[in-house]
């Protein structure tokens, strides 16, 4: 039967909202300058323990006139607040303030001319300010591989020989059981430890010897740095036999998973023995279970590196779900407030700033690899320091993927040499992996059960690594960006800079390397660049411990054998 309307229903009305008025008025432009970056989508970073320091001028200066910051900055949640700037007369306000945590924060800025009775907001966009956790600024990071470095126990002994080469950090391959391929990148369990890494003289499962890794990590002082892998696991493993629809299929597979893989060289290499998780499930029940599950896998291990001071590392994350990530992201940064977040993701720099400014990334992996001749280096660490006010780059000499310093550059030699250049003269993040103090001569390779191995030449170059690290832990000038000025007149081998600090002006060095393996060079470098507007200066050797005075107008000359460094502080 044709339903009727009924035209008895009374017609209500729905009630009209109220418009409640801030008093606010959209300023002119060109009234007035901002210290900092107004164009959509701008950003910048300081570190947690440094103050968001803000100065506008207008063109006329009243002592009535008032100027709010308006931000979700400075307080415990994420409700906005106000914080007023002072008014220094003559037009200029400044602001100081210290963020309360680590984030992704706004602001945008309101000014009154009338002390108060009427504002006007700002016609610059709200601005992005990113706070990453203090310790973040200081990594000298040692890649330990697992497979080759023996039990639990073994790593334990360990950590007295990284933290006396100066090292604060250890990145541990992940330690999870492993599927057929023996690949650390290739989850069989991940909540559990290979049984290869326990040692064979506790009866204590491998969780818990691994809690003693983590305590001794932290009695010592080294922070730890967990790899996770949230992309793929084994493709025997617990999670692609117990939970087949989570991942992605592939109808000419026999298991009917998809195979992970990579392009490289122009090439795609396929990892067999890798299943790919499909993040984006059309079907909201198994997507909520996959995305629940895979934080938990994160958190678990996360909570490790948290104890620390420490941070975690996301495998491969040009590849991963965005929107999974970031939801990720917010649930580490929630339960662990003050963790480094450090991610590989190699992209074009347009991509790097979009992620940069969405996810809240502490640290990417830069690749100076890639630039084995010292006119790319000097270029690519130019460009480090001028994208350090929004991304922070992790600069270590190679990685466990790369091969060794040896292998990409001729000689184990060059593996400190560059290491110089990195830890000094990028801007405060470095490090390298396991046997390269020692000169290896060929990339560890880390898959497979191996035990543990040995070296031909064991702590060659701990001196020299040692020195470098404390330098670098010592001088907070080094943990700066921007503060860099190249001076070898784009010489072929030679990296020559003079770095000043700018928080601690009395801080100057000029720092030279030599990227050639087998030739010798000589440089003259203008006394300008040192003297500083002065009529003479002590240069302190801190590598090698001379010392000698530089005055007049001679340029400075100097020989650097091949693999050289020096670091001369100015004084």
């Amino acid at each position: 039967m044709k339903k009727t309307a009924d035209h008895t229903e009374p017609l209500v009305r729905r009630e009209i909202p109220p418009l409640i008025s801030r008093n606010m008025r959209i300023a002119g432009e060109a009234q007035h300058k901002h210290s900092w970056p107004t164009t959509p989508g701008a950003f910048f970073r300081i570190y947690k323990d440094e103050p968001l320091f803000l100065e506008m001028t207008f063109q006329e200066g009243s002592p009535s006139a008032r100027v709010m910051l308006y931000t979700n900055l400075v307080g415990e949640s994420e409700e906005w607040g106000e914080v007023e700037f002072h008014n220094n007369l003559s037009g200029n306000f400044t602001l100081s303030v210290l963020p309360s945590r680590c984030g992704i924060f706004l602001f945008k800025i309101k000014f009154s001319p009338d002390g108060g009775k009427t504002w006007y907001w700002d016609r610059c966009p709200v601005t992005k300010v990113i706070v990453d956790p203090e310790v973040a600024k200081d990594i000298r990071m040692y890649t330990l591989i697992p497979s080759v470095s023996g039990h639990i126990g073994d790593w334990i002994a360990a950590l007295d020989h990284i933290r006396d080469l100066e090292f604060n950090t250890v990145h541990l391959l992940p330690v999870t059981t492993m599927d057929y391929s023996e690949s650390p990148y290739a989850a069989a369990d991940l909540f559990s430890i290979d049984p290869s890494f326990l040692n064979p003289a506790d009866s204590r499962s491998g969780l818990d010897q691994f809690d003693d890794f983590v305590r001794a990590a932290r009695e010592k002082g080294v922070k730890l740095c967990v790899d996770l892998v949230m992309n793929h696991v084994g493709v025997s493993s617990q999670v692609a036999t117990h939970c087949p629809e989570w991942f992605i299929a592939d109808h000419d597979e026999p298991d009917g998973l998809l195979r992970a893989g990579c392009w490289h060289m122009n090439k795609w290499i396929r990892w067999e023995d890798l299943a790919v998780i499909q993040y984006d499930q059309p079907e909201p029940s198994i997507r909520q279970e996959v995305w629940s599950y895979m934080k938990q896998y994160a958190l678990f291990w996360a909570n490790y590196a948290a104890y620390t001071g420490g941070m975690i590392r996301l495998d491969n994350l040009h590849s991963s779900h965005p929107a999974f990530i970031e939801d990720l992201i917010g649930s580490l940064r929630g339960a662990y407030p003050d963790l480094i977040i450090q991610a590989e993701f190699f992209s074009d720099s347009n991509t790097l700033l979009k992620t940069a400014a969405s996810c809240e990334l502490n640290l990417l992996l830069a690749n100076p690899w890639e630039h084995p001749f010292a006119e790319d280096l000097r270029e690519y660490l130019r460009y480090l320091h001028e994208i350090s006010k929004n991304i922070r780059f992790l600069t270590p000499v190679t990685t466990h993927d790369t091969g060794a310093p040896a292998q990409l550059y001729g000689t184990p030699e060059a593996a400190v040499a560059r290491y110089f250049t990195l830890a000094l003269l990028a801007t405060g993040q470095t490090g390298m992996v396991q046997g390269t103090e020692h000169g290896v001569l060929e990339k560890i390779d880390f898959i497979g059960r191996k035990r543990s191995v040995s070296f031909p030449a064991p702590h060659r170059y701990d001196v020299l690594i040692r020195k470098i690290n404390t330098l670098l832990h010592k001088y907070s000038l080094f943990h700066e960006g921007g503060n860099i000025r190249f001076v070898d007149q784009g010489h072929g081998a030679l990296i020559a800079a003079v770095r000043e600090g700018r928080k601690n002006p009395r801080e100057k060095f000029l720092l030279i390397s030599n990227l050639d393996t087998a030739n010798a060079y000589k440089i003259k470098l203008p006394l300008s660049d040192m003297l500083l507007q002065k009529d003479r200066c002590r240069l302190q050797e801190m590598i090698r411990g001379e010392s000698l005075v530089l005055e007049g107008c001679v340029p400075f000359e100097i020989e650097v054998e091949p693999c050289g460094m020096r670091a001369y502080r100015i004084q």
